[in-house]
């Protein structure tokens, strides 16, 4: 969940309330996320330290071709109720 907001730094907390800080930039999204918004992504996206994100839709030409459901590269971020599905950019 996202716990706090400041431009671009994000501040999110897992469900063991441990808490992890990303510089992310959303690309393509109609609405950016706020505090009590979530965000689902791999163990390996959040054990990078103090990392710098770009958040893309699954279709754009950037990135890593999303071959499976199951990339490491694919986020989720929920806000309310509906899912918007986006991979990470590179560059």
């Amino acid at each position: 969940m996202i716990v706090k907001k400041d431009n671009y730094e994000y501040v999110l907390k897992d469900t063991n309330n441990k808490e992890y800080q990303f510089n992310i930039e959303f690309y393509n999204v109609e609405k950016l996320p706020e505090v009590g918004d979530f965000l689902f992504m791999s163990e390996k996206l959040l054990q990078e330290k103090n990392a710098v994100l770009s958040l893309d839709c699954l279709e754009s030409e950037y990135g890593r071709k999303i071959e499976s459901a199951d990339d490491d590269d694919i986020v989720v971020l929920m806000i309310k109720e509906e899912k918007i599905y986006l991979k990470r950019v590179y560059g």
